[in-house]
């Protein structure tokens, strides 16, 4: 991995990653601290079944606030993304690693339809401790799988994003009580992506800090 320096406060590891799954190597993009210890863990899941440049981006950024935040390269098949899933977080809770703390706990964080395969894991592993949601429609399925996890989560949307169905999603605060909300009103789709139209800086910087806090209030400090 190559070594980034001088941007936040905390230098990082980033870059493609192997991890050993039995008889084959799944795939992924990392993004930790570079410092002694184990720290707290995300598990991303992009728009897209392989991480696009912008999910990486916010790996590094949540990287130099002291969270690892690992992105998995996936297809477009639920059932093998939920083997995939399973295989990595055996992995990465592994006790014996040595950057990160999974093994106490640890969270997700789904961009777009990546909601789908991570609230699934979310259901299967109690590890699983807190979920953040951002330009995801919370369908039927989500909230089912949210609602067995009963863990923390954080959705992040705007009304003026087409790819989101907001009044669907924001139904779900009666069977998601330990979900908080952020509704902005004007947001284009894509404003958390550097690389897409309706990139808004602002937004985009406000909804980084707020997934940064919330993930550090849920998970596991570093140890």
């Amino acid at each position: 991995m190559a070594v980034q320096a001088g941007e936040g406060t905390i230098e990082l590891f980033f870059g493609s990653i192997s991890i050993p799954a039995g008889a084959k190597t799944l795939s992924g993009y990392l993004a930790r601290p570079d410092g002694e210890g184990e720290w707290p863990t995300v598990l991303v899941f992009g728009p897209e079944p392989r991480p696009v440049p912008s999910v990486k981006n916010l790996c590094r950024i949540l990287a130099r606030h002291g969270i690892a935040a690992l992105a998995l390269d996936m297809i477009d098949d639920s059932e093998t993304n939920a083997l995939i899933v399973s295989r990595v977080a055996r992995f990465m809770t592994n006790p014996s690693g040595s950057w990160s703390n999974a093994q106490f706990g640890y969270g997700v964080l789904a961009f777009g339809n990546g909601i789908l395969d991570a609230s699934s894991i979310a259901a299967r592993d109690g590890r699983v401790l807190a979920i953040v949601s951002i330009s995801s429609t919370l369908g039927p399925q989500v909230v089912e799988n949210l609602a067995a996890a009963s863990i923390p989560g954080l959705w992040i949307g705007s009304r003026s994003d087409g790819s989101v169905d907001v009044d669907i999603s924001v139904a779900a605060q009666i069977p998601l009580p330990q979900t908080s909300f952020v509704i902005h009103a004007d947001a284009d789709e894509g404003f958390w992506d550097d690389g897409a139209d309706g990139f808004d800086e602002q937004i985009a910087a406000d909804t980084a800090d707020r997934l940064i806090s919330f993930l550090a209030d849920e998970l596991p400090p570093r140890v």
